[in-house]
């Protein structure tokens, strides 16, 4: 989000879940170590936001600088680095990250007496959801628990397959409309392009934005799944592809709308 948006001079200092290439990550979700309440159903946390607001709530916030939380957060957000966790990045002014946390988030007196450690004291858990699949863990979890033969357990598997279609309907679009627009040995390269460092992810955000709504008039809502694919969508930006095109391939992406929930476009366009 700020990648090649963010320059140094304005003040400002940003940190992220994630690098611009990745999804972050949930935590707290039904099955895994530190699971919530049976009662909830749901991942109740992104690790990254809870790594920060644990490590807030544990550290006296009048000597613990932006920078040492920062370093702390990066290494438990980063997992065990076996293909779960994300890389947490900062942008801006970054040398305003020696200042204390106290600035900005005021202090906690029961904590005025701690002595910052340069290590984790933070749990780390043993796995994690991706941030894509949190509705998934919350429709199946719903289903593991209910009882055999009821509605409620109907509803769920019903929520579940909803939720399965969906998905393969848009990966199945976006990569039909990549090879209409690019042909078959093309279309997968430009889809999966990525942007030197420091350049940010579209030129002109106008266009991603039309082509977005292009797509979503013709083949339903990306929903918060699609928005995986707004990098493929900005890289048809960068590759010169005016509206009209992205119109026909959609066009003849997808026939028909899905008429499940997910695709609907209730909620208004993505973008």
């Amino acid at each position: 989000i700020f990648e090649g948006l963010l320059p140094e001079g304005l003040n400002i200092y940003a940190t992220t879940a994630s690098n611009a290439e990745e999804s972050s990550w949930g935590t707290y979700c039904p099955g895994e170590d530190l699971s919530p309440p049976s009662e909830y159903e749901t991942c109740l946390g992104d690790l990254y936001s809870v790594s920060w607001m644990e490590d807030s709530d544990k550290h006296n916030l009048q000597t613990e600088s932006l920078h040492q939380q920062y370093e702390l957060v990066k290494k438990r957000t980063a997992g065990s680095g076996l293909g779960s966790g994300s890389h947490v990045m900062e942008f801006g002014d970054v040398g305003l990250s020696k200042e204390k946390l106290v600035l900005y988030m005021g202090t906690n007196p029961a904590n005025e007496n701690y002595t910052f450690v340069d290590e984790n004291s933070l749990k780390m858990p043993s796995r994690f959801t991706n941030q894509r699949d949190a509705d998934l863990v919350h429709f199946w979890d719903k289903y593991r628990k209910a009882p055999e033969g009821s509605a409620r357990k109907l509803e769920a598997q019903k929520q579940v397959l909803e939720a399965m279609s969906h998905r393969l309907h848009v990966d199945n679009s976006v990569m039909l409309i990549w090879k209409i627009l690019f042909g078959m040995s093309e279309g997968p390269a430009v889809l999966n392009r990525v942007r030197p460092s420091g350049k940010p992810l579209v030129d002109d955000w106008d266009c991603l934005k039309t082509l977005v709504r292009a797509f979503e008039r013709h083949c339903g809502s990306l929903s918060q799944y699609g928005i995986k694919h707004m990098r493929s969508i900005a890289n048809i930006c960068n590759a010169g592809i005016q509206v009209e095109q992205m119109e026909e391939a959609a066009i003849q992406a997808c026939p028909t709308i899905p008429t499940g929930p997910w695709s609907s476009l209730h909620r208004r366009f993505s973008a």
